[in-house]
Order: structure tokens, then C-alpha cells, then sequence
């Protein structure tokens, strides 16, 4: 398993979102039914929230042999917005590698404080690193409840 990291954006979409419902529809269970898995990355397609997102945001890309593999991005400000690795990637030193970029960022920038909306799997991977819930929340997403932590992480 060898990977490489680089700096993504807007024409990263469909590379991005590739990653996001594999993530999503095939690594989050049992933490989400399947409805919630449905609701949260309903299509397979691209959707039209996502290249904005990344066009605005700082984003680093995982790939392997060219493939996408995980991806992060940040927004300027410091809201760590995206943070998805494929199910199969897990446990390989892939996340903390996306998460040491991010950070390294943050720190050069000067950033006091972070800020995410963590699903289950980023609130224990986040509190592993020092993050802290702030708050839990309910959002509605295609007409389903999701469970989700406000959390914040002091930079310096």
C-alpha cells in the first residue's frame, strides 16, 4: 500500500465525492443504519454542494496508483468541513497523515483555534488528538436525522 498526498480543489469533484460514498455508504456502519448511510450520500453522482466547497476550502488528496483514496479540506478560516477515507484505507497511517497536513497548516498560519461538525467516527479519531465536543446535534439531511458533535481543537 503505497500512497502519495497532494493539494486538491473544484476539479478534484468527482475524484472527492468518490471517496465521500464509499466512505459513507460502506464505512460507517454500525455507527449509521443503512437509511442514515442513504440519507447523508444519497447519489453517486456529484453533488452540487461539494466543488464549491472545495474550490473555497484548502484540500489535500490521498491517492494511490493515481486513485483517490481520502481526502481533507479546511476552510480558510479554520473549519476543518471534509474528512473521508475509504473503508479499505483505514488503519494504514492514511487519516493521520491528511491530519498532520491540516495541522501543519493551521500552526503556520497562525490559527488559534479549529473548529468541526464531527460524524461518529471523526469525533473519536478527533479526540484522540486533543479535540473537545462542544455540542451534540441533530441535523436533517434528505429527510433523515443525523447525529453529529460540534467540536473545537485549540491550535497553539
Amino acid at each position: 500500500m503505497n500512497w502519495s498526498l497532494r493539494a486538491g480543489g473544484a476539479a478534484d469533484a468527482v475524484a472527492c465525492h468518490d471517496v465521500y460514498f464509499d466512505a459513507v455508504r460502506n464505512g460507517t456502519a454500525p455507527l449509521y443504519s443503512e437509511e442514515e448511510a442513504r440519507a447523508w450520500a444519497p447519489s453517486e453522482d456529484v453533488e452540487e454542494w461539494l466543488p464549491p466547497r472545495l474550490q473555497d476550502g484548502v484540500t489535500w488528496i490521498a491517492e494511490d496508483e493515481g486513485h483517490a483514496i481520502g481526502f481533507l479540506t479546511v476552510t480558510p478560516e479554520g473549519h476543518l468541513d471534509l474528512f473521508f477515507v475509504r473503508p479499505g484505507w483505514r488503519g494504514t497511517g492514511l487519516a493521520p497523515a491528511l491530519y498532520q497536513c491540516m495541522r501543519g497548516w493551521a500552526v503556520a498560519r497562525g490559527i488559534p483555534d479549529m473548529t468541526t461538525h464531527a460524524s461518529h467516527c471523526a469525533r473519536w479519531f478527533l479526540e484522540s488528538r486533543g479535540w473537545t465536543v462542544l455540542e451534540d446535534e441533530t441535523v436533517l439531511r434528505n429527510g433523515v436525522n443525523l447525529q453529529r458533535w460540534k467540536m473545537a481543537w485549540k491550535v497553539v
